[in-house]
């Protein structure tokens, strides 16, 4: 079901003038993660059920079939990644608005207009959370940095990028700060390589003992 893509162009609109964008970006994640991890559920065992075959066709088949599930799961990890960032500068903004005491709250949300947005925008607390010191933005300040990026070619296909390389190197090269939500978010990740590495590593094995006896 195409329930994130339901959500972004007919519901999306609405609620961001109703009531702000970080209800919108819980919802979306949930729509994400609501719509992927039943098909990776399914796929899975499938691929785990995949038995060596002296048929190269049906090999190779499994084979792509591993591609595109690490490139499913990277999709979704990708996507998780950038919106959990999007929180992250969320949180950093309210933070910078209770220590600004003024009346700033509403202006961190789309769909409100205020007299007070242009000092708002000049906060050097309300800056710094756009830049890589000013929050221990841990795995997600590269995501901090492609919030800037007005792409949205440019903004899917990097978070589809990090996904993938996420996946294939068990998140060796990220350090996460200390929030507790980033910590369970790496080792999710470094779950899921540790599941479909082996899938992949055997369907490779069958490809090639059904290439070579053939």
């Amino acid at each position: 079901m195409p329930l994130p893509q339901i959500w972004i162009f007919w519901i999306l609109p609405v609620q961001l003038g109703a009531s702000g964008d970080n209800y919108a970006k819980n919802f979306l994640t949930a729509a994400v993660l609501f719509q992927y991890i039943p098909k990776l559920c399914r796929l899975l065992p499938l691929l785990a059920g995949k038995t060596p075959t002296v048929f190269l066709f049906e090999s190779a088949c499994s084979f792509v079939t591993n591609i595109l599930t690490f490139m499913l799961v990277g999709h979704v990890v990708g996507s998780c990644w950038y919106l959990f960032g999007l929180q992250r500068v969320n949180h950093c903004l309210r933070d910078a608005c209770g220590n600004s005491h003024q009346e700033c709250r509403e202006l961190i949300y789309c769909g409100h207009g205020n007299s007070h947005v242009a000092a708002w925008k000049d906060n050097a607390s309300a800056i710094a959370c756009f830049q890589e010191d000013g929050f221990p933005y841990g795995i997600y300040l590269k995501a901090v940095n492609l919030t800037n990026h007005s792409s949205l070619f440019t903004r899917y296909i990097y978070s589809l990028l990090w996904g993938f390389q996420q996946i294939s190197t068990l998140a060796g090269n990220q350090v996460p700060s200390y929030f507790l939500g980033e910590a369970s978010f790496t080792m999710v990740i470094i779950a899921l390589g540790l599941l479909l590495f082996p899938l992949l590593i055997g369907n490779m094995q069958n490809f090639l003992q059904a290439l070579g006896g053939r």
